[in-house]
């Protein structure tokens, strides 16, 4: 055998027969070296040690150069996945012969062999065991970052490398739920949220696009006349019509709309989603009224209760919280609210413990079955690091509804689509200069706030950038969402259990002024305003509208 160290002395043999040295094997199969130093060998415990020291050197001068999460963000591009996997493989020789060295002059006996075959087996087990889950998280990843069978961009010929693109100062997402569960052969992408983040100003701006709206334009010219929702399963029918694939043609026909570039998309199913909140240990949300629905049905939920206030919901119920939208006062647009802000939750969730990617690292395995995004993954130390320090204050969100000045229902025959949405260019215009103003410029929420500018009117900027130089994504503190102390009491059961007559709705979100438009809907809920009129398309009725 090959010694790792150098030739046993005298004292090794003694201790050798003495039968300590079984203990010394079993030390070293834990930390490398330290059976070596129990028996007294110090020059040998260094040098077997050196490989270990040299690691956890480098592993702490990384750190201090890049930080914890920059620095487990760098391991999770997947290309270094496998290679954190194989180097651990390159590990398990040397483990084994520090383990081996110690036993050298031991008699050979069922016994002792028992004991090396104990040794060596946890010495090799951690890096068995880790290059193992590497590989594993890595097929995770690979399925997550594969795209949506997109061809090659035009201008690249086909197997050539396409350049990864940087990242300027604003970066856009396109965030979808696919409508696809139990027996559903559909394919609706029923939620969609953009999410574009100014690096400039350090805000990120956030609107959810209900399902029903129609005649969306596709970016050349021409228009979907069906619910958005289908376009995705319609890209796919027809590739001749859509030669970049449904993702691509989904982002441009709402980047259209929107008037921002939507820089990548990103979409899972709903039960990833729910495994997803269940992995992290539920999330906490602030529920404003009491949401109640009987008809809903989702594994045992036999009806829907969530009471109003804050709470720390399971995957059962977040799911439904995301999801309801046939009890009374919710509908498609205050569910597109809710989703926002679970997306926040889970974003508050994961940083609780001070390193967003550090649970992130467990769930890959469980999302890969169910994630989908052509987000280039060398990306993913630059969001992290970002997401280490991002403010949840920060985060403005438009909330479209029917009767604003963006969008208005069908009025009878005039859609051929059942019940469809039409959205006004001028609104949705403004409502994007609004969202997604120049980089720098702070953006505002929808409907108006109190204390904010009207619609259309010109807001300052809140950041800088010099002439010539990359914008530096804001460090602002970590995030306190709510002074409620967290985490929320946990809700124990939001199963309505077939109730119709419990639970039932305060009657102020119903119809207060009687005007036969519901206050959810109704910009002006406090007095009748039947005709909807809102004359400066700021979301509050001419009738009372106060300001300029």
């Amino acid at each position: 055998m090959i010694h790792l160290m150098t030739p046993p002395t005298s004292t090794d043999r003694r201790v050798s027969l003495s039968g300590r040295w079984w203990q010394a094997a079993l030390a070293s199969s834990l930390i490398p070296g330290l059976g070596q130093l129990l028996v007294g060998r110090r020059k040998a415990a260094l040098i077997a040690v050196a490989p270990l020291a040299v690691i956890l050197l480098t592993l702490l001068v990384l750190v201090t150069q890049v930080g914890m999460v920059g620095l487990a963000a760098q391991f999770t591009t997947p290309g270094r996945i496998a290679f954190l996997g194989v180097s651990l493989l390159v590990l398990i020789p040397w483990r084994i012969l520090v383990v081996l060295d110690l036993t050298r002059g031991t008699q050979r006996t069922r016994r002792s062999i028992a004991v090396i075959a104990i040794a060596l087996t946890m010495a090799i087990a951690p890096e068995v065991g880790g290059a193992g889950l590497a590989f594993k998280v890595q097929g995770a990843a690979d399925d997550i970052f594969s795209g949506f069978e997109t061809p090659t961009p035009s201008g690249y010929p086909s197997g050539s490398t396409v350049p990864t693109p940087e990242i300027g100062d604003r970066f856009t997402m396109l965030l979808i739920g696919a409508d696809v569960m139990g027996k559903r052969a559909s394919f609706n992408t029923d939620s969609m949220i953009i999410a574009s983040w100014d690096r400039v100003g350090g805000w990120v701006s956030t609107t959810s696009i209900p399902r029903d709206i129609v005649n969306v334009p596709l970016g050349d010219g021409s228009i979907y006349p069906p619910k958005i929702n289908s376009l995705w399963s319609y890209a796919r029918r027809h590739p001749k019509d859509f030669p970049d694939g449904p993702a691509v043609a989904l982002s441009t026909a709402l980047g259209t709309l929107f008037h921002v570039h939507i820089d990548a998309t990103a979409l899972v199913i709903i039960p990833t989603f729910a495994q997803l909140i269940d992995e992290i240990g539920g999330i906490d949300v602030a529920i404003k009224r009491t949401i109640f629905d009987p008809g809903y049905a989702w594994h045992d939920l036999e009806g829907v209760i969530l009471p109003a206030g804050n709470w720390h919901l399971d995957a059962t119920c977040a799911l439904a919280y995301a999801r309801v939208r046939k009890a009374v006062g919710t509908n498609d647009f205050t569910r597109g609210w809710r989703q926002q802000q679970i997306l926040i939750s889970i974003r508050d969730q994961l940083a609780m413990g001070g390193n967003l990617l550090g649970k992130g690292l467990s769930l890959i395995d469980a999302l890969g079955s169910g994630v989908r995004t052509n987000l280039d993954p060398a990306f993913i130390p630059f969001f992290a690091e970002a997401a280490s320090t991002f403010d949840s204050s920060r985060v403005i969100r438009g909330e479209m509804q029917a009767g604003d000045g963006m969008l208005r229902y069908a009025r009878a025959g005039e859609s051929n689509y059942g019940s469809v949405i039409f959205f006004k260019p001028k609104g949705i215009e403004l409502l994007a200069t609004r969202l997604f103003p120049p980089a720098g410029t702070r953006p505002y929420s929808w409907p108006v706030a109190k204390g904010d500018p009207a619609l259309g009117a010109t807001p300052a900027p809140s950041g800088s950038s010099s002439p010539g130089t990359s914008p530096v994504p804001s460090k602002t503190p970590n995030p306190t969402p709510s002074s409620a102390p967290r985490p929320y009491p946990a809700l124990g059961d939001c199963n309505a259990h077939g109730s119709k007559s419990k639970h039932t709705p305060p009657p102020d979100i119903v119809d207060a002024d009687n005007d036969g438009i519901t206050d959810d809907e109704d910009n002006c809920p406090d007095t009748a305003n039947h005709d909807q009129a809102d004359a400066d398309a700021d979301g509050i009725g001419n009738v009372c509208d106060t300001g300029p």
